[in-house]
């Protein structure tokens, strides 16, 4: 069961990023309350985001099932290095998605307030 872990994660991983490149309409239904520029940055943030996440998928897998540390060492730890990449990317964007919550709401406030 242990050696199906990682499988069972870039699985799970690889289905929500499927599903924020492809099916989240959760920031395009913020276009009623959000300027046009920010959601459509938000948008994009997003599939970039699922698209990341497919990505780490892959690499998760290739890194903990696809290749062998053993025989090819070089291999595994450039697989390793573009996971944590990766990972720091989707990080990075998750940020920036949080900044543009943060903006809309302060402008939220600041309408409620005039």
């Amino acid at each position: 069961m242990a050696s199906a872990l990682p499988a069972i994660l870039s699985l799970l991983i690889g289905i929500a990023g499927w599903y924020y490149l492809f099916y989240s309409r959760a920031a395009q239904r913020l276009a009623r309350i959000e300027a046009q520029r920010a959601n459509v940055r938000r948008v994009r943030l997003r599939r970039a985001n699922g698209a990341a996440m497919i990505c780490l998928a892959v690499l998760l897998y290739l890194g903990s099932r696809g290749v062998d540390a053993q025989l090819r060492p070089r291999t595994f730890v450039a697989i390793w290095l573009a996971a944590f990449a990766v990972l720091l990317v989707i990080v990075v964007l998750g940020l920036a998605d949080v900044r543009l919550t943060f903006t809309l709401r302060k402008s939220l406030r600041k309408d409620r307030e005039t």
